[in-house]
């Protein structure tokens, strides 16, 4: 549990960056929410059990609203995608060990070329990976589906700990050569992707419960709290996640 500790040591990144990103949920939500209530002529909908068939209806007859969501959706991946990129070495560095506010930016800065050449190898591994997939279980989809998720999340781990040997060991994590050595180093440690995977999976769970929150307590105080304390334990489980491959790198340090 070495590396829950190094996530426990560092609060003030915890708090900072489940502000960030409830912060830019905010940003990308409130269009969506003009154009709905642009669509609605500020009318509210008397029926809470029956808010799926309302939304069908209201995307069918006002096209502004899909296409607001759409970019919502899209912006989403985009600038969430760029935080976690521009901020990944310092989250790293941080958890490897104590940081202060100009180191940290300072490491977010220089480790952001070798940290984008990650996050394409990373692509790349999980497109092959599902190409790899679909002839081996074609014919039986849900096989599929339940093959995708694990998958994935061993990708993530993969990405983890190739990502902290660039910060925390030192490596130049630029060459292919280094990406495939970590792919190899995970994949022996089942006690790491394992970890890793599961708390990947959990946060997807945590991202569905956040969906079934908002659409069953929609109008509610309970609801808009029930979302942030959902969203800041994922942001604390990506952090573990991370802190795991830390850890694998660097076992030595506390």
């Amino acid at each position: 549990m070495r590396s829950l500790r190094r996530v426990r040591s560092a609060p003030l990144l915890c708090v900072g960056l489940a502000a960030a990103y409830m912060g830019l949920a905010w940003a990308l939500a409130t269009p969506v929410l003009i154009a709905v209530r642009a669509a609605m002529q500020n009318h509210a909908w008397p029926y809470p059990d029956r808010l799926i068939p309302a939304l069908v209806e209201l995307l069918g007859l006002h096209p502004s609203v899909a296409a607001a969501i759409t970019v919502a959706e899209v912006a989403a991946i985009i600038f969430g995608g760029a935080l976690s990129l521009s901020l990944g070495g310092g989250i790293l560095a941080r958890l490897a060990g104590p940081l202060r506010a100009p180191d940290f930016a300072r490491a977010a800065v220089l480790h952001l070329p070798a940290l984008a050449a990650i996050a394409v190898y990373g692509v790349l591994l999980r497109v092959l990976l599902l190409l790899a997939i679909h002839p081996l279980v074609g014919a039986h989809p849900r096989l599929e589906l339940l093959l995708v998720a694990p998958v994935l999340a061993i990708a993530t781990c993969i990405g983890d700990v190739a990502a902290a040997r660039r910060v925390v060991r030192g490596d130049r994590g630029l060459h292919p050569r280094e990406y495939i050595q970590a792919c190899r180093d995970t994949l022996r440690s089942p006690k790491l992707w394992l970890g890793s995977g599961a708390l990947s999976l959990a946060r997807w769970a945590i991202a569905v419960t956040i969906v079934l929150v908002a659409l069953h307590g929609i109008g509610t105080s309970w609801q808009v709290w029930a979302a942030r304390g959902l969203a800041a334990v994922s942001v604390a489980l990506s952090l573990w996640r991370m802190a795991l491959a830390v850890e694998f790198t660097a076992p030595a340090r506390d």
